[in-house]
């Protein structure tokens, strides 16, 4: 149904109007589903394709906008805050959010959000993400908090998935011209 609405009607409006309802929301476990649910829609659907580039490329007043009241509402779950770090490429406040899980308890359904974003991560949505890792210099932070989702994971598809990623990441000193 959010997909049909999204392409009726103006997939901006139909995303701040969900988040702003859900930053209302008293049942945090509701809110919390709610906002995974949203945030797999915005990173699967091609349907949104136009949204995810608007939220790619944070240069304008509304995508700032649209940002900040998805960010709000994402905050009710901590994977889909880091998700949504990674699509618009604060690569920085991701591993901050990342170093704040080891506060969190540990739940299987967390490792489990935790696992399906690494499968997130190797699909072309985020294409331009994995493509970030070949420019070593300018993109630590990225690099950290893949390294700090690995840490998180136990052994498992998810963390050789990632660790083979990883591994793939040049040595600073071989990319320097």
């Amino acid at each position: 149904i959010h997909r049909q609405l999204c392409l009726l009607l103006n997939a901006e409006n139909i995303f701040h109007s969900m988040a702003d309802i859900l930053l209302r929301e008293e049942d945090l476990k509701f809110a919390s589903t709610m906002v995974h649910t949203l945030n797999t829609i915005l990173l699967t659907s091609s349907e949104l394709f136009q949204l995810r580039n608007q939220l790619k490329d944070l240069k304008t007043p509304e995508s700032r906008n649209l940002f900040c009241c998805l960010y709000r509402s994402w905050c009710h779950n901590p994977v889909t805050t880091v998700s949504l770090c990674f699509l618009t490429q604060n690569y920085k406040h991701a591993y901050d959010l990342i170093q704040k899980f080891g506060d969190l308890e540990v739940t299987v359904d967390f490792l489990t959000e935790v696992d399906k974003l690494v499968q997130l991560i190797e699909c072309p949505i985020f294409t331009y993400l994995r493509l970030q890792l070949l420019d070593v210099k300018n993109n630590p932070y990225l690099i950290k908090a893949l390294y700090g989702l690995l840490m998180l994971l136990p052994q498992s598809s998810a963390f050789q998935l990632l660790s083979h990623r990883l591994q793939c990441v040049p040595n600073p000193e071989l990319m320097q011209t």
